[in-house]
């Protein structure tokens, strides 16, 4: 075998060699680290994994009980702020002590030797509520800025084989359908008191817009005029709604007050109108049209229905705007690129969009978190599977990262509320 080696090393030239060379060290990188997320397989060099590294929070769990750590373990991976590490190489121990009455108490440890610094508690209805609260606290406490851990998302999944509204915590360790109506539902969206939800289904044979109290479990109907009921959103600083109704002809932009009042008709043109998204003070409005034939994005005004475009700059197919929480300058939406669809984010203050997904598959529905820096989307693979996503918008190089498993369904359109 030796001697079959020599004989083709000289059959070979010194640069066929070199090439073979570079050929076995990119294999060899390759197996250093790989990692399959939104983008598919990718590989992530020596240096490059330690520059991503240095940007984030090491910590550990220290002596916290086994049966408590896979929540954390969970919340702090998908973050994208910290780095579950070795306790040697930690830069801080997080001990999370379950008490009675849904109480957890969390020492903050730091140093070498590690010390206490800090000692918080949570307290929640159940151990998971008090553990994912005392997350955000620690988020707070570390990063200075907002947890979203303690947040719950509602979202559409085929489980059962028919689209069906689940409510979740946050991070999907806790989940139940919440309608079982066997028909298509569809545009699930909270009220801004977190206790219901709007959404529009096919129920009683025609598209009409219902809400649903999660704590009486009422069912009530919002809109079920001539034509199609499509969407209901609830501004978030009062009690005032906005709908896609279709009533006189084309889906128009509709304002009610109150969801239980009769709307009044806000836009008033040819084209088609759809995803209004609510700024977080509640003064803005922006929906998609296609008043120029293909969709875009546009501000409403709410005095006049009038449409100003905005210029993404990126596509000429636009659509599904939210609206950041904390930074009213930026919105993200759902672009036409590269024959599929990415999510990008847009700057009022800048007038210019940047791309914040990448990859083979579809990325749309993005919906922001409390924080102002993470989104959850829906990736849509090319057989047309879906699950849900979440991607930390600010740290560079940071990959999307699911959810959830195959064991939820196809599941999209999520929408998210955090209480204050």
């Amino acid at each position: 075998m030796i001697v079959d080696m020599e004989l083709r090393i000289k059959m070979i030239g010194k640069k066929s060699i070199f090439y073979c060379l570079f050929v076995l060290i990119c294999f060899a990188f390759s197996g250093y680290k790989s990692t399959h997320g939104q983008s598919g397989s990718r590989i992530l060099l020596p240096g490059i994994e330690s520059e991503l590294a240095r940007k984030q929070i090491a910590v550990d769990f220290g002596n916290t009980s086994t049966a408590l750590t896979p929540l954390l373990k969970k919340a702090f991976s998908l973050h994208g702020g910290f780095r579950v590490s070795h306790p040697k190489e930690s830069q801080y121990s997080l001990l999370f002590s379950a008490k009675g009455g849904g109480q957890v108490v969390i020492s903050i440890l730091a140093g070498n030797p590690k010390k206490t610094i800090r000692s918080i508690s949570a307290v929640g209805q159940t151990i998971d509520d008090a553990l994912l609260s005392g997350c955000d606290q620690i988020v707070d406490q570390l990063l200075k800025i907002p947890g979203f851990f303690s947040g719950k998302i509602a979202y559409i999944s085929n489980l059962s084989g028919n689209k069906e509204i689940f409510v979740s915590n946050a991070l999907m360790t806790t989940s139940r359908p919440n309608t079982n109506f066997k028909k298509i539902t569809f545009n699930a969206s909270w009220d801004n008191q977190g206790q219901g939800l709007f959404f529009t289904s096919n129920r009683q044979l025609f598209n009409n817009i219902f809400y649903l109290d999660l704590n009486s479990r009422k069912i009530t109907t919002i809109a079920n005029y001539r034509g199609s009921n499509l969407r209901a959103v609830q501004n978030p600083r009062n009690s005032q709604v906005a709908l896609i109704l279709s009533s006189t002809g084309n889906p128009e932009v509709w304002i009610a007050p109150h969801p239980n009042s009769k709307p009044k008709r806000l836009t008033k043109n040819r084209s088609n109108e759809s995803g209004p998204a609510w700024s977080s003070d509640g003064r803005r409005l922006i929906v998609t049209s296609d008043s120029r034939g293909k969709p875009q994005l546009y501000e409403v005004s709410l005095s006049s229905g009038m449409l100003s475009r905005i210029a993404t700059n990126v596509s000429s197919h636009c659509t599904e705007a939210s609206w950041n929480p904390l930074d009213p300058n930026k919105i993200s939406f759902t672009a036409a690129v590269s024959g599929g669809f990415q999510i990008f984010e847009y700057s009022f203050t800048e007038r210019r969009s940047r791309q914040l997904t990448m990859g083979s598959g579809h990325a749309l529905q993005s919906v922001w978190l409390n924080d102002g820096r993470h989104i959850i989307f829906t990736e849509r693979s090319n057989q047309g599977t879906t699950r849900l996503m979440i991607l930390d918008t600010e740290l560079e190089g940071a990959q999307a990262k699911p959810l959830h498993g195959s064991t939820f369904g196809n599941c999209s359109q999520v929408t998210f509320f955090y209480s204050k």
